[in-house]
């Protein structure tokens, strides 16, 4: 639809821009940057800037593609049941993070909460948890905006999966956490306005009743007009369990609670939760709906929203959508970036090799380690692309590998009685029988154990229902019958800030240099 130079300019153009801002960002600082404002952007974000941030990070290019798809197939119900079951996680997560700035003001991940109050082997599980979600999100983002990219501008898929994480990985590395809040601000108002121009284009070019008259003479009319359709139900189902597991076990959302101030934690997640629901509700609407309504014939549904956007306004609808999507890409892609950056340096780097790292080594090593997982990116979502395995299916699949840790995580935070043996062998079993019923549905259901027998509506909903069912059953039932009790107040002195540490340092080698008390009255 576009030549494919349309493509590359986009890539350089927003690159250059956030980049650019930025660089400039960190001339204008007052303060040096320091590995606690590089992870945790100060624990000084405000309400507005929070909001955004979540807001963006949630929007995956899935949000985009697969949500119009949802529309298409489904009807009317598609949009309201991927809205709805990816919004209920982001609210619930207000009272996480209440919990979290409570009980562990200055941890820089939610795994660091999880060592001090778990032992070594939950440590251990919950993070392959934390960073098989995070690998997976990754993956889905830059695969879709590469499949995007290369259906519109016929961009070579491979270069586009390679050069769509620079973009993000550059000004992450030089600006860290906050350098993405300020990214994911601007990436929501661009969202927002394009959405904006979509629904008015379709309002005046159409209208509803063609639409709507479209949608009655389909053989489905009964579930495509109504909230009746079974298919729409599963699928609903299936994003609201898979879900959690991408919120609550994804440190990218943990890490925008802890650079939150305390006030502003809860409100940030409500506000940004609510604003959200707004971004697949309408874009499916006005895209999925309305292409199924006028009839309009696509190559697979995943790619209905690119291709009803030429159809509303030729090259410019290209260009927005890839826009839209690329802002959309470019904010979950840093949010992510971030997210194992922090934990690869907090839960790997300084508690295993080297704890007594300084906050200037400490920053060195989250540079390289942003830049060198950020090249890898392209990687990941390239051998998805070779498997054969579409944004759809990994999208509904996600919760099965994930959601076993989200039961577990959440009532060592909670609850004062979760166990040790609870929480590991409820995460652990839950993996092992969701992906037990998973493969057996879809044998059971289909005939055969493949590609598409398992990305069956019925296979994945088995799947996702069972990991919930065990992990849940097992780290509970394991806390109420050993009746055992944390004391979440001996957690306060365990987590300090990266800075204060480097002062500490600071001290004591002052202490040698001068002698005991005098070099502390200094």
């Amino acid at each position: 639809m576009l030549p494919s130079y349309v493509g590359y300019g986009l890539l350089l153009v927003f690159g250059l821009f956030f980049t650019l801002i930025t660089f400039v960002m960190q001339r204008r600082r007052k303060q040096a940057m320091t590995a606690e404002q590089f992870s945790t952007a100060g624990r000084s974000v405000g309400v507005g800037l929070a909001s955004a941030s979540i807001i963006a990070a949630w929007t995956w290019a899935a949000t985009l593609m697969m949500s119009s798809s949802t529309g298409y197939q489904y009807g009317i119900s598609g949009p309201y049941w991927y809205a709805a079951g990816a919004c209920i996680q982001v609210l619930l997560f207000a009272i996480v993070a209440i919990n979290l700035k409570k009980r562990a003001p200055n941890a820089h991940t939610f795994l660091e909460f999880i060592g001090q109050r778990f032992d070594k082997k939950n440590h251990r599980l919950i993070m392959g948890f934390a960073l098989m979600t995070n690998i997976l999100v990754t993956s889905m983002v830059v695969l879709g905006g590469a499949i995007a990219l290369n259906s519109l501008t016929g961009m070579n898929i491979y270069v586009a999966a390679f050069l769509i994480p620079l973009t993000f990985t550059i000004y992450t590395m030089i600006g860290g956490l906050k350098a993405s809040f300020i990214a994911d601000y601007f990436n929501t108002v661009m969202i927002f306005t394009i959405l904006a121009i979509f629904a008015t284009v379709v309002y005046v070019k159409f209208g509803i009743d063609p639409i709507y008259e479209g949608l009655s003479n389909m053989p489905s009319s009964d579930s495509m007009l109504t909230m009746a359709s079974v298919s729409g139900l599963f699928f609903g189902m299936i994003n609201i369990i898979g879900n959690f597991g991408a919120v609550f076990v994804d440190q990218a959302y943990w890490q925008r609670a802890i650079a939150s101030k305390d006030s502003a934690a809860s409100k940030a997640y409500i506000y940004g939760g609510i604003s959200w629901f707004s971004i697949p509700f309408a874009i499916a609407t006005f895209l999925g709906v309305s292409a199924a309504g006028l009839g309009i014939t696509v190559g697979s549904p995943d790619s209905v929203a690119p291709e009803m956007a030429a159809h509303l306004l030729g090259g410019v609808g290209s260009i927005l959508f890839l826009a839209m999507l690329f802002m959309a890409v470019m904010s979950t892609g840093a949010a992510e970036l971030t997210a194992i950056t922090n934990i690869i340096v907090t839960d790997i780097y300084r508690k295993s090799i080297n704890p007594k790292a300084s906050s200037d080594r400490l920053l060195n090593v989250s540079r390289k380690v942003t830049l060198g997982f950020g090249l890898m990116m392209g990687v990941l979502s390239i051998l998805l692309f070779k498997v054969g395995i579409g944004l759809g299916w990994v999208y509904m699949a996600m919760g099965i590998f994930v959601s076993g840790a989200v039961i577990p995580v959440t009532l060592g935070l909670l609850w004062k009685k979760a166990t040790n043996e609870g929480t590991f062998y409820g995460a652990s079993a839950g993996l092992v029988f969701g992906v037990t019923a998973w493969f057996t549905s879809a044998y059971l259901l289909f005939g055969e154990i493949s590609i598409r027998s398992l990305g069956e509506l019925q296979s994945m909903f088995f799947g996702n229902i069972t990991v919930f069912l065990v992990s849940g059953t097992i780290s509970i039932g394991h806390a109420l019958m050993s009746n055992q009790e944390f004391d979440f107040d001996s957690l306060q002195d365990k987590f300090r800030s990266f800075d204060d540490e480097e002062n500490d340092d600071e001290i004591t080698e002052e202490e040698i240099m001068y002698g005991g008390k005098q070099a502390s009255a200094k």
